[in-house]
């Protein structure tokens, strides 16, 4: 295929991809443009379009993230702060329409089918310590295995991987308060709403990696999608069409009740279909037509944006999305989506704010999920001996 005919087909997937009409041919050739740009060093880097999109102010209540996570972990939080101390390429790359349209194109040669459906993720929180004079890191590793049949069972699989100080500074103002090894938080501690006090002691040694059977409501549940639990058959039963895919999130939103909430329903909307999407992207069980939908979506939606290279939590490189949430009139938050156009797999997801220590400085508090797989496997799981 020669130049003329890729920009011929970038142009057409750009037009008509997201009412996912675009060609073969087209689609292909925007994948392989955006990932041999990601492979191509900066300084030969050509400016393929000019971004100058304003940012969406978008509603709180919907801003919770739909994983499994520790206590610790704040539903929201209350101020901007500076992005994660991550490397980011500011050289013009591909937009992101583009960075979307190709993980969409790639999403959709995912395999349909699998004895389970596995999603595998490290999830890293901030917070200060009981004192206020310095910030801890934790993390913890999660797996979910859901089975479609009745003869296999459903696992979830975790690993406290411990707490440490967050940064080397962190790690100095530790080491002068006597290195604690463990950290107890009084029920009444003032946090500004930037994370949850920990119920139990947090400790800076890796828990024991244990396994734990789901019954009752977990067997023959598929996942969640806009808050509802959602079974194997109405997993199946979500088009895969944009248009219809749409409607179909539309109308689950519409049902939602928002007017008690105090934000404006038209955005809280717009960002529960955002939110519904990146939910559809990183765990639900949906056909690759729906999850390629789902990217076709979001790349459709005003108020995302291009931030070239970054490298995640767990230093994987990809292509950085942003966009901001409304949590209080006025005041907003930066929501980072790490995405990997060669495969469509959305590598991580980041929230950044600060907060102010005890003497004065400015710490930086980070609320991340990165994701190791997402998709069908016929695998099993390599269960621990210790079992919850």
């Amino acid at each position: 295929m020669n130049n003329d005919q890729i920009f011929k087909d970038r142009a057409r997937v750009l037009d008509e991809d997201l009412a996912g009409r675009a060609s073969t041919a087209g689609a292909d050739a925007l994948l392989a443009e955006v990932v041999s740009l990601e492979r191509v060093p900066a300084r030969r880097r050509r400016l393929l379009l000019t971004p100058g999109r304003s940012l969406l102010g978008l509603a709180a209540a919907a801003a919770a993230v739909a994983v499994i996570a520790p206590a610790m972990l704040s539903d929201g939080t209350i101020s901007v702060g500076p992005r994660p101390s991550t490397s980011v390429s500011t050289t013009a790359g591909p937009t992101a329409q583009q960075i979307l349209l190709a993980a969409a194109v790639a999403v959709a040669k995912a395999p349909a089918s699998g004895d389970y459906w596995r999603t595998a993720t490290v999830d890293q929180w901030m917070l200060t310590d009981p004192t206020r004079g310095y910030v801890l890191e934790g993390s913890r590793s999660l797996e979910t295995w859901r089975a479609k049949r009745p003869d296999l069972q459903y696992w979830r699989i975790w690993q406290d991987l411990g707490v440490k100080p967050a940064t080397p500074q962190d790690e100095a103002a530790w080491r002068a308060a006597g290195a604690p090894a463990s950290w107890r938080y009084p029920k009444n501690m003032k946090t500004e709403n930037l994370f949850s006090v920990p119920s139990r002691p947090l400790k800076a040694a890796a828990g024991e990696r244990t396994a734990e059977r789901l019954y009752g409501k977990w067997k023959g549940s598929a996942g969640h999608l806009a808050g509802d639990s959602m079974t194997w058959k109405e997993v199946r039963a979500i088009p895969g069409e944009q248009d219809k895919l749409r409607n179909y999130l539309e109308e689950r939103i519409g049902r939602l009740e928002l007017s008690g909430s105090g934000m404006d329903a038209k955005e809280a909307r717009a960002h529960i279909l955002l939110r519904g999407c990146v939910g559809i992207i990183s765990g639900l069980p949906a056909s690759p037509e729906v999850r390629a939908s789902a990217y076709r979506i979001l790349a459709s939606l005003p108020g995302i944006r291009a931030e070239g290279e970054m490298t995640d939590p767990l230093g994987r490189r990809g292509q950085t999305l942003s966009y901001q949430e409304e949590i209080e009139p006025g005041l907003f938050t930066q929501v980072q989506l790490v995405v990997d156009p060669s495969t469509g797999l959305l590598l991580a997801e980041v929230r950044t704010n600060t907060t102010e220590l005890a003497n004065g400085r400015q710490a930086e508090l980070r609320l991340s999920t990165s994701f190791q797989a997402i998709g069908w496997t016929d695998d099993r799981p390599q269960l621990p001996t210790h079992r919850n």
